[in-house]
């Protein structure tokens, strides 16, 4: 391993990569925008919401979707000035908060679950959701198969409220399992999550993979490895289609026209792909571009 790889991997704490013995090999979002996994233009979206430091939630039933290995790469789109914190366990008391100034501060929880006691849930988790709704960033990952199922989760067993709900500015809906051909991991669906003006939760859907989604998955995240499936459907090769009426909520929740969101997009994507095209893609040299970029 290079010192700067190695350095790359130092920003994380022990058990962040989960119940792997070692962790797996790193991607950064340059690396990830070549796989079918995610495309540039949902990757800008992300830089957009991350470097503001609202809050993005990754979700999978199944393991090995590759949601901490994006969630990882997320953090090279955060401010340089972000002070990061990493919650861990159940039992978090958050008595840090009177020592980070607001809108400074990025919660980071590499999962939110009750499978690990590394993992994130009980009280820790309500405390983390409540932050969200409040204006806290927070990235994190979760096991579900839909928004539908995360959110009764959320509701059910940690009581969160639609506030606290809408501060997970962003929902990715993963699907990942074996085929013969080989591991299909992919966002099938993008979601934006705020308030209407009654104050009730009113998620907007970004987009999604062109065509039905992958099959329920329910329970898969009980296996120790992707269940098996005959085949992806052609769903590897179909377009990630995006709702522009969408992305004009999404503009005004982040205080943007539609138009100026929409540039800002473009921009934030041509510059991935000129890394990718300048062969830029290892994590550390891509966070060192993103720390340059003129428009961050």
């Amino acid at each position: 391993m290079t010192s700067s790889l190695a350095a790359w991997f130092n920003r994380f704490p022990e058990g962040w990569w989960g119940y792997h013995w070692a962790p797996p090999r790193p991607m950064s979002a340059v690396e990830l925008i070549g796989t079918p996994a995610i495309d540039a233009r949902l990757m800008a979206t992300l830089w957009a919401v991350v470097s503001r430091r609202r809050s993005v939630m990754l979700s999978s039933e199944a393991p090995q979707a590759g949601k901490t290995t994006a969630l990882s790469a997320l953090v090279d789109f955060l401010p340089e000035d972000t002070t990061g914190i990493f919650v861990r366990g159940w039992w978090e008391e958050y008595d840090w908060l009177d020592e980070i100034p607001a809108g400074t501060g990025y919660l980071l929880i590499n999962e939110m679950s009750d499978h690990l006691p590394i993992y994130v849930w009980g009280r820790a988790a309500r405390g983390a959701l409540v932050l969200a709704g409040k204006g806290w960033g927070l990235g994190a990952t979760m096991h579900a198969d839909s928004l539908p199922e995360a959110l009764a989760t959320f509701r059910e067993e940690l009581g969160a409220t639609d506030a606290d709900l809408a501060g997970l500015t962003i929902y990715l809906q993963y699907s990942a399992y074996a085929t013969p051909a080989g591991m299909y991991r992919r966002v099938e669906e993008a979601w934006h999550l705020r308030l209407d003006d009654a104050g009730a939760l009113a998620p907007v859907r970004l987009g999604a993979i062109e065509g039905a989604r992958s099959p329920s998955l329910t329970g898969a995240q009980r296996l120790p490895s992707p269940p098996m499936l005959p085949g992806d459907g052609g769903r590897s090769a179909r377009p990630f289609v995006h709702d522009p009426d969408a992305y004009a909520v999404l503009a005004a929740s982040l205080g943007l026209r539609a138009d100026a969101l929409e540039a800002e997009l473009d921009d934030r994507s041509a510059f991935l792909e000129d890394l990718a095209l300048r062969g830029v893609c290892d994590p550390p040299s891509v966070a060192a571009a993103i720390r340059s970029y003129a428009g961050r």
